[in-house]
């Protein structure tokens, strides 16, 4: 097959062959397979390739021309590609999320300005900012990076 990178790049992460193999949901035997250079599902390789934070492309020193090598760099191209629409997706869905709120916090002052209770409602508008900050890094960690991992499923982990 090809010359594989795995046995260094899972010493650089400091894990054992079981460590990575749990990482990845397969067996210990699939992994020394895999470092060994036996030829393995693309499944496999991108369990792996996930696990280390990496593309398919980057376990190997080189692809050789065969069929197998040739749907490696496919792989590869996919995971860029969906690389870069995740990231593209990522930053306009984080301003708008985050632009929303600032202009619902600005909709809320202008209305508390009218009210006869500003400063208890001043109060409430300020703390209003840290607990929002902190409910859209919620909705970053638990929604749109989840949300991003089902819709580019080949990125997972190396974004």
């Amino acid at each position: 097959m090809n010359k594989t990178l795995i046995p260094e790049l899972r010493k650089k992460h400091g894990w054992t062959q079981e460590h990575l193999a749990s990482k990845c949901c397969l067996s210990v035997r699939t992994i020394q397979r895999l470092e060994k250079g036996d030829d393995a599902s693309l499944e496999s390789l991108r369990l792996v390739a996930q696990a280390l934070n990496v593309k398919v492309g980057d376990l190997f020193e080189s692809v050789s021309d065969t069929q197998k090598g040739r749907d490696i760099m496919e792989m590869n191209s996919d995971q860029t590609n969906q690389i870069k629409k995740r990231k593209d997706e990522f930053h306009l869905i984080n301003k708008t999320i985050r632009m929303t709120f600032i202009l619902l916090m600005i909709i809320f002052a202008c209305i508390m300005s009218r009210s006869q209770y500003v400063s208890f409602l001043g109060v409430i508008w300020a703390f209003s900012w840290i607990i929002g900050f902190y409910i859209l890094r919620l909705i970053k960690i638990y929604w749109l990076e989840s949300y991003l991992d089902k819709k580019y499923p080949l990125t997972k982990n190396i974004h």
